[in-house]
């Protein structure tokens, strides 16, 4: 027992001894990869963690007085008692939604499409068509839709009068506006998902394929029991991707919506930029983003609970 204690108590130092010098023997080994990391890491706290500093302005009345002062939760009060947060709130809730439920499901179907065409370069060809439209700035695209659904000269109107239909002022129009952001949303990002998927669709191993044929499964039985379980991974992640972004809608927005619309379009961003930049209430407006941000923090948190319980997927 002794001879057997005192072996244990070697291991142990040794062990903790060794720790540090195996850390410092991988770092030195992976040194290329962490110096490429580093631009990337200098970029974020540049970007996105050093303005973080300023979410106290929330707490301030920044923008209304030469002298900044606190105020306490004075400004998140008058967000909760603002018309104009609920109805932003609600509308960036129903565009999100629409996002969700048009958007999400869209580049697993084309992948699974478009991996079952055998000619590799149609294939391709077809790929490169629908991810060109990603590189597009929302400048460019929102410029595109307003010359697409033009009343005067636009295509869509000119085949609307062809078949006896009068033109329709769709950029103006609250009923229509909602469909054209899905639209344009849809027609822009689409391909960037679907790479996504056709990526993770090419690691799958093709015995596994084999296996189920010679087993008798047919094309929807190796679907559900081979494919889409080894696109779980992934569907959680873009998921989870897609969450996080949810109340972050903006730079679309802003490009192409108009006063007409103000009242089915205005979301929290583009709330907070009129009440920020325009009006020049920085604490108000600091106090929206605080709110956006936290309870997108939730969201995020509250998916990943879920994809635990349904998917048996943790991604955080």
């Amino acid at each position: 027992m002794m001879n057997n204690s005192a072996q244990a108590q070697k291991s142990l130092e040794f062990m903790t001894e060794r720790t540090p010098s195996k850390l410092l023997i991988r770092l030195k080994q992976q040194r290329f990869l962490l110096l490429m990391l580093l631009p990337t890491l200098i970029w974020y706290i540049i970007f996105k963690y050093l303005p973080m500093i300023g979410s106290y302005l929330a707490f301030t009345d920044s923008g209304l007085s030469a002298n900044i002062s606190f105020v306490g939760l004075d400004n998140f009060r008058r967000l909760f008692q603002s018309p104009g947060f609920w109805t932003s709130f609600g509308n960036t809730l129903i565009i999100s939604a629409y996002y969700l439920i048009f958007y999400f499901p869209v580049p697993v179907i084309l992948s699974l499409l478009l991996n079952e065409f055998r000619s590799v370069r149609f294939k391709r060809a077809l790929q490169f068509t629908i991810y060109i439209p990603h590189f597009f700035s929302w400048a460019v695209v929102g410029s595109l839709f307003v010359m697409l659904l033009s009343p005067g000269s636009g295509p869509v109107n000119e085949i609307i009068k062809i078949f006896g239909g009068k033109p329709i002022f769709f950029m103006v129009s609250p009923d229509w506006f909602r469909s054209i952001l899905v639209s344009s949303h849809l027609w822009k990002d689409v391909g960037y998902g679907t790479v996504i998927y056709i990526a993770t669709l090419a690691t799958i191993d093709p015995e596994l394929y084999d296996a189920a044929l010679v087993d008798g499964a047919g094309y929807w039985g190796r679907l559900w029991h081979i494919t889409l379980p080894c696109l779980r991974s992934t569907i959680a992640v873009v998921l989870l991707l897609q969450v996080s972004n949810i109340l972050r809608v903006f730079e679309q927005i802003l490009v192409m919506y108009n006063p007409a619309v103000y009242q089915v379009s205005e979301v929290l961003q583009t709330y907070s930029f009129t009440e920020g930049l325009l009006n020049g209430d920085i604490g108000f407006a600091t106090a929206i983003g605080l709110f956006t941000s936290i309870t997108s923090l939730l969201l995020v948190f509250g998916t990943n609970s879920l994809s635990k319980k349904v998917m048996h997927e943790s991604i955080l």
